[in-house]
């Protein structure tokens, strides 16, 4: 497969002077992907988003920034497409790159765009990080001592049944780091350490931990990073009483082998705590759910995979929110009067797959 069949193309857009803004994910394999860029492209302000959503607020301060070039990593900004297109007509001259492992709905490929996705043609599920690393790899830069925040994009991800190559590739050439047990190496130490200073400390946690991370000289002094280490102590705490709580407040829909569980925390958590119920039950739909002020935040799992998560959440939410992600993990939002609504459509949208 040739996922970078604009590659020189996209090497210049990274490469223009002027004005520079990278817009990157909030998860681990965001702020992976974002550290290797910024680490052979410079000049970027780094801009950190929770989803693709194209707010008036946003709108406006892009538009007001003018920049020359935008850099988009980890982060579907194509779902909002309409929007996208007036950000360009408003700047007709940015360049735009695209380095994302969403489901696509538009190719945005054009004169000032290059999109790059592996989803155009294929179910294939690469992280961006990995994404980015092999195009730092195909434009002959010196990435391969940095193949270790690849490899915690991979763990961050849950990627680390179709990358066993980068986590090999890190294992070869630093021996200790991601070898045997993916879920038990080192790198996967790492990945939580980081994405628990984002639960602790939201966006402020992400952007310190992104200067953390490009000044890193290696794997080494992430851990040893005290501020990581204090994150992570924290964090670890929460998801052992929220994770021992499930039997107990979880609502169970037998028939459907669907879990929704509703916790009570100030960290935005939830995702964390979905997986590690997903892996506890693997062959179950487990639908986490936090309220936030006025809206309810959700992340669903489900190891098995006979069932697109990211469909259902899509049709789920439909006029009523927003929502989206992978076969096996996705997430949504939607407003507190309409969780009853959504809770509906959900087992009625299960149950029309499970033909019962």
């Amino acid at each position: 497969m040739e996922i970078y069949k604009d590659l020189e193309k996209a090497i210049s857009f990274a490469s223009t002077p002027g004005k520079k803004v990278l817009l990157y994910h909030t998860d681990v394999d965001g702020i992976c992907s974002a550290t290797l860029f910024m680490r052979f492209f410079e000049g970027f302000e780094p801009v950190p988003l929770e989803g693709p959503s194209i707010s008036d607020k946003f709108y406006k301060k892009i538009t007001r920034m003018k920049p020359d070039v935008m850099a988009v990593l980890d982060i579907p900004l194509d779902q909002e497409w309409k929007k996208l297109e007036k950000i360009q007509k408003e700047l007709p001259e940015m360049k735009l790159l695209m380095i994302d492992h969403h489901f696509s709905v538009k190719d945005m490929n054009s004169e000032k765009c290059v999109h790059v996705n592996p989803r155009f043609n294929s179910s294939v599920y690469i992280p961006a990080s990995v994404l980015v690393y092999r195009f730092l790899e195909k434009a002959g830069k010196d990435v391969e001592k940095l193949i270790w925040i690849a490899a915690m994009g991979v763990i961050g991800d849950y990627a680390f049944r179709e990358c066993k190559d980068i986590l090999k590739e890190c294992e070869s050439i630093y021996p200790g780091t991601a070898g045997g047990d993916p879920q038990e190496s080192l790198v996967a130490r790492l990945s939580d350490e980081l994405l628990s200073t984002a639960i602790l400390h939201g966006i402020k946690g992400v952007e310190k931990s992104l200067k953390i991370m490009n000044a890193a000289e290696s794997y080494k002094d992430i851990l040893e990073n005290k501020y990581f280490a204090e994150c992570n102590r924290r964090v670890d705490k929460e998801k052992k009483r929220l994770t021992s709580e499930f039997d107990k407040k979880a609502k169970e829909f037998p028939n459907l082998g669907l879990f929704i569980y509703k916790i009570d925390t100030r960290l935005s958590i939830a995702a964390c705590i979905s997986t590690k119920l997903s892996e506890k039950y693997p062959d179950k739909i487990i639908i986490v759910t936090k309220d936030s002020k006025q809206m309810v935040k959700i992340s669903a799992r489900n190891q098995k995979g006979d069932i697109s998560l990211n469909d259902l959440m899509k049709k789920a939410v439909e006029g009523i929110g927003s929502g989206g992600g992978h076969i096996k993990a996705a997430g949504a939002i939607v407003p507190k009067k309409d969780w009853k609504e959504f809770e509906r459509r959900l087992v009625e949208e299960i149950e029309a797959q499970k033909n019962l």
